[in-house]
Parts: C-alpha cells; structure tokens; sequence
C-alpha cells in the first residue's frame, strides 16, 4: 500500500508494556465541514514540506508522511495536478494529430455518491481523474465487508491510497479474518506491502495475511491463555515459511523482499485477555467512546517508519507483542495500515469523524464510506478491521 515504506532507513518504534496503551493526544487542526463531494474520495500525496509531528499537528495542508526521497512515487499529490487529461478532464492531442483543431470531447467525471466524510486542512482541489493498474495482479481499488464473526460484529474495508490513483499502480494493502477451528478465537490480521516493491509486494500481503489467519486456526483460548508470545510467534514462524514455500514453488523469479510487507495480527478469545503481535507500521488501536488509545506505543514520529517486514528469517523475534484487555460495552478494536493510523495520530478532525462512524456496528457500505474523508497530505491506502464488543453486535 505504501509510499516510501524502506526497510533500514527508519526507526522501529517501542513495544508498549504489557498493559500499557499510549493514548493518542488530542491536537487542533483546520476543517472544512463535509458536503456532497462530488469528485473521487480519496487521500492526496504529500506536499514538500517535512513531517507533521502527532504532538504539534495543524491540518493546514503542509502535512506529509515523512517518507524517504529516494522511495517514493512520482505522483502529483491530486490538489496540483499537471497533467492535461487529469486537470482539466480533457484528452490532450499530440501536435499534428489534429490538424483541423477540432477538441476531443472532455472525459465526463466518473459518478459517485455523497457523503458526510469531512475535508481537512486548506485549499483542496478537485481530484485528478482516477487511473487504473494495468498489472494483473492489482488489488481492487475498494474492498468491503461487514457482519458477526461468532458473536461480535466485524467490519472491515481497504480503499487505494490517492497516490495509486493518480499513477495507475495497484493498491497494496490486504486484511482477512476467521475463527479457529474450536470457535473459541477470532482472529484478524491486516498487512501492507512496502511501496519499494510496488509491483509485486500487494502479492505478498494477500498471502500473509491469509496464511496468518489460516495458521492460527488451530490455536484454542486455552493455549493461547497458557502462552500468548509463543502462541503468536509460531503462528508467525509458520506463516513465513508457508511464503517462502509458495514463492519457491509457484513464483521463482521473486525473493522474500519482493513479497514483504508489515502486519498486524489479533486474537480475541470470546472471554479474556486476548494477544496483537505485529511486525513493521502497522496499528491496533482502542476506541471507547470518543477516547483513542493505541495498543502499541510510538514515538511521536512519522507512523510509516519500519525496521522490519515480513517474511523474515526469524519473525517471531523481530514482531512486538501487547496484551489486549477485555473490551468493555462500547469498545472497538481496530487494526490498521499507516495510512489510516497516520490520519487518527495526526488530526482531531479524522478521529472525530471515524469514532463518530464507528459508534455502532458498520455493515460493508457503511465501512467504505467512514474512509472517504479527504485530508490534504493524506496520499496513502486506507485499511481499517473493526471489532466491536459483544455487546454492541445487535446495535
């Protein structure tokens, strides 16, 4: 999913201690109210200017994603396009192609729907017409569910960053979900594959992601009660290696860095404490109410800084763990890629919008719309899995 995601170059953040959540500040930005948007929802790439810290952070348009120069996409950030087609919605014409000068008909805006989500920060402009990638192995632009899994209500939606829109490259993002097989675990996980290998690492993410969940199947409350590090970090162990097998045998002109992406992992016994484990960016952050904690700690940096991705030689000693406490009546839980996470830590304005859309249970429409907020400098693939307690699944 990622713009600028580069493994070695940016600082891995702190586990949090066991029990131990950092509540994400509350900061000021500027919002423009929310109407009908008429062109394609979507977050913008990044302005020049540097990162937006999340303890000082102002939604003025100078946020960026403090990526790295050399990894990064060439992309116009959709507020300041400067390609004819994309600006203005008509074709241009190669000189001499049109003697005549008869002007080709303009591309009509493609058709959307309204929506509440808000504009933050300043002077947003209309969006570049959208571009599709031509790979065969893109991943869809928009991807949605929502419903019980056991007994909470589960939602989940993954929507392309607008810096793939605007260059034609696939979205890179992925989340799966299931239960295991004693029906005593839910299980979730969301990877994001690292924008250094655009074209290849979304095939990685989608396989993680699946195998995580397929490997944790067979794990029980019990098991996991008695021994949640070793529990996650077999299920890991076993993950990578499944890549690593599927590659050799279906995919050999790849290697394990073509394929690498960042995850999160979660199990959620039906009563109890249940276990996150990830590896790279990835979030898992609490919402009681208005109230935002994340499971994991962080430094105050830029979110998308990683020291580490997946498959890895030896995954279970590189993946921070965390405890998750029984959820009390209200709560969510959420697991996210940087896109989305870089969004809560930094803008009040988002946090709002998003604990106001997930106050109760999203079915899948629901959950495509709650990321169609624009935020300037917000260029990245949104992916947010929603757990919401029990008691809240017939809400």
């Amino acid at each position: 999913m990622r713009v600028g995601k580069f493994i070695g170059r940016k600082g891995r953040h702190a586990a949090a201690a066991p029990g131990q959540g950092a509540a994400v500040p509350d900061t000021t930005d500027t919002t423009e109210p929310g109407t009908a948007d008429l062109t394609p929802p979507g977050p913008t790439p990044p302005g020049p200017t540097s990162p937006e810290p999340m303890t000082t952070a102002v939604d003025n348009g100078s946020a960026t994603d403090g990526y790295s120069a050399t990894d990064s996409h060439s992309a116009t950030d959709g507020d300041l396009a400067t390609d004819a087609v994309l600006a203005s919605g008509t074709p241009g014409t190669p000189d001499g192609d049109n003697a005549t000068g008869t002007a080709l008909p303009p591309i009509a805006p493609p058709r959307t729907l309204a929506t509440d989500a808000p504009q933050v920060g300043d002077h947003l402009q209309p969006l570049p017409l959208p571009q599709l990638a031509p790979t065969t192995t893109s991943l869809p632009g928009l991807r949605a569910d929502g419903g019980l899994l056991g007994d909470r209500w589960l939602g989940a939606a993954s929507l392309a960053g607008q810096s793939h829109l605007n260059g034609g490259s696939t979205a890179q993002d992925a989340y799966q979900f299931t239960l295991s097989d004693d029906g005593s675990l839910l299980i979730a996980a969301v990877c994001d594959g690292m924008g250094s290998r655009p074209l290849t690492s979304q095939i990685g993410a989608v396989l993680l992601a699946s195998l995580l969940c397929e490997e944790a199947r067979t794990v029980t409350a019990g098991k996991l009660a008695a021994d949640p590090r070793a529990v996650l970090g077999g299920i890991l162990d076993a993950a990578c290696a499944r890549v690593t097998r599927v590659r050799t045998a279906g995919l050999p002109g790849l290697t394990d860095r073509d394929l690498s992406c960042t995850a999160a992992l979660a199990l959620l016994p039906a009563t109890g404490t249940g276990w996150a484990a990830r590896v790279g960016d990835c979030a898992v952050l609490r919402l009681a109410g208005e109230a935002w904690e994340t499971v994991f700690a962080r430094d105050g940096g830029p979110v998308n800084m990683v020291s580490a991705a997946l498959p890895h030689p030896t995954p279970a000693e590189v993946a921070e763990y965390a405890p998750l406490a029984e959820e009390s009546p209200g709560d969510c839980l959420i697991l996210a890629s940087d896109g989305l996470a870089e969004d809560a830590f930094g803008s009040p304005a988002v946090r709002a919008w998003l604990a106001e859309r997930w106050s109760r249970p999203c079915d899948a429409a629901a959950m495509a719309d709650s990321l169609r907020y624009r935020r300037r400098g917000s260029h990245d693939d949104r992916t947010a899995l929603v757990v919401w307690s029990r008691q809240l699944r017939n809400g």
